[in-house]
């Protein structure tokens, strides 16, 4: 009994790792310790992950994920933390939430949120990516709020995010 009890913990095991998978994440905004800090904070309460690491200098994080439900879950917990890159499961990609950014959608004013502003380099990466987008005359940064607001003419929606994101900033569009 005990070597069936033994054999069938062993397989349950096995099985668990089989399904486990890597994940990276890389193009993210670390520019300090309280970014790597925020990203410990974004992944805490997710269930199933392991081995998280930031490189900062890479602009990565990589962990294990024991499976795909929990490794969506991760990207989506720092999405909520305000980080954002091209994310992979064993070299599968791995979508962040949408922006809620519509197609062609243009705008005086835009607020953005879900952007982690932690520090003095974050809130000027974050400016200098939005100011390079057409129509931005202005580019409030909310460091509180992790928001960020930009006004200007005639500006596309869809445009500050994809600056956003290529800065490696999440961006949720309220």
């Amino acid at each position: 009994m005990r070597t069936i009890l033994g054999l069938s913990a062993a397989l349950m095991m096995l099985a668990a790792t089989a399904s486990a998978g890597d994940v990276k994440v890389e193009g993210v905004h670390l520019c300090c310790g309280a970014c790597v800090k925020g990203v410990g904070k974004a992944l805490k309460g997710v269930d199933g992950l392991a081995g998280i690491q930031c490189d900062r200098k890479a602009g990565s994080i990589v962990f294990s994920a024991e499976s795909g439900d929990a490794a969506k879950s991760a990207i989506a917990a720092l999405a909520d933390g305000g980080f954002f890159g091209t994310a992979t499961l064993d070299g599968n990609g791995v979508a962040f939430p949408k922006s809620g950014a519509k197609s062609g959608a243009k705008a005086d004013s835009i607020s953005i949120s879900h952007v982690h502003l932690c520090c003095g380099g974050c809130i000027s990466a974050a400016a200098k990516a939005v100011r390079g987008v057409e129509g931005v005359a202005d580019v409030d940064c909310d460091r509180a709020g992790s928001s960020v607001k930009v006004t200007g003419s005639d500006v596309s929606v869809e445009a500050v995010v994809k600056a956003l994101n290529g800065a490696g900033f999440n961006a949720k569009v309220e």
